[in-house]
């Protein structure tokens, strides 16, 4: 049996299901609608966060890369200026080299060294910057197992003159002896060279910035390797103006040139060794009121071209001085 229908069911653009709304009639049609509407909207809101996140994801990365500043020549310069420790700045040079190489982003060619050096900053920073890495520990065999202590009552292991004030050690800071100048030049031209000139050496202020505040003190000597107390001498300066010095020898003359400290200059001291190139130095007598220093000289002497007459050569030209003052 043939089948009939409608000529408008047949039509692809008026038939059934061809708009749905069509197939309702009243509220059906409308809720229909506006489920379409909820489901596009939410489609829309879903597609604009997944743009956002995408998108945050991309500036975050860029304002993190920008966080992380590199280190540079500037930024060390900059912390020397705020008056840090070495120690510092080398810490913070080492943990943002630590961080990745990406880090930091050092100068350490021939203008970059300028520029660090016009800054002021110190060779112990400028030498971490060139090698960022954490110094290798060194390991020192020791002759037995046990480990290295202090001693409360033995100065600390480094080179120089500590004063003990009473349960401390009082490091009597030194320095090189550089300034030298010759003497009795008169005398040696009135006498026609016949008479020696004498070289002094002397050190800059009228007193010195080591105070040690007693008459009978007593000092330690930690000497350097291969030396002994013997090569040390406590001498008494003399006051000239704004200056302090004493006499390191003389040359010239008919008796030729001749090197030390004067005697009546020097005052006497027992050193008794008390540990590993350590001595205890225990004075003779108090101390007065005035200058005074250890001298360690090198036993170098020099030739003074001015001399007249007889040996012109004479006088300990280098050494190191550990001046202090004794108050009234």
């Amino acid at each position: 049996m043939l089948l009939m229908f409608p000529q408008k069911w047949l039509d692809p653009l008026t038939g059934p299901g061809c708009n749905p709304i069509e197939r309702f009639d009243g509220d059906g049609a409308m809720k229909l609608a506006i489920r379409i509407r909820v489901v596009g909207y939410i489609s829309l809101v879903l597609c604009l966060g997944l743009a956002c996140v995408v998108f945050g994801r991309d500036v975050y990365g860029q304002d993190n890369g920008a966080m992380r500043k590199r280190f540079t020549n500037e930024d060390v310069i900059g912390m020397v200026n705020l008056g840090l420790p070495e120690d510092v700045i080398i810490a913070k040079i080492r943990a943002m080299s630590a961080a990745g190489g990406d880090a930091i982003s050092f100068d350490t060619g021939v203008e970059g060294l300028k520029t660090l050096k016009a800054g002021n900053v110190p060779d112990s920073v400028i030498k971490a910057m060139i090698n960022p890495g954490a110094p290798v520990a060194t390991v020192v065999a020791a002759s037995t197992s046990a480990p290295m202590t202090v001693d409360p009552n033995m100065p600390p292991p480094e080179i120089g003159v500590y004063w003990k004030d009473r349960a401390n050690f009082v490091l009597v800071q030194g320095q090189a002896l550089t300034n030298t100048k010759a003497g009795g030049k008169a005398g040696s031209i009135f006498t026609n060279g016949m008479r020696n000139q004498h070289w002094d050496a002397y050190l800059e202020g009228p007193t010195s910035k080591n105070v040690v505040r007693e008459r009978h003190p007593s000092f330690y000597l930690y000497v350097p390797d291969g030396a002994d107390a013997a090569d040390y001498v406590l001498i008494k300066l003399n006051k000239k103006g704004d200056r302090r010095e004493f006499q390191v020898g003389s040359f010239g003359g008919v008796t030729g040139g001749k090197s030390g400290v004067k005697k009546d200059k020097e005052v006497g001291f027992k050193a008794d060794h008390v540990g590993i190139r350590t001595y205890r130095v225990t004075l003779e007598a108090d101390l007065k009121p005035g200058e005074y220093a250890f001298f360690m000289g090198t036993g170098q002497s020099a030739t003074m071209s001015g001399a007249r007459g007889g040996n012109r050569s004479g006088g300990v030209a280098a050494g190191r001085i550990y001046d202090f003052s004794i108050l009234e």
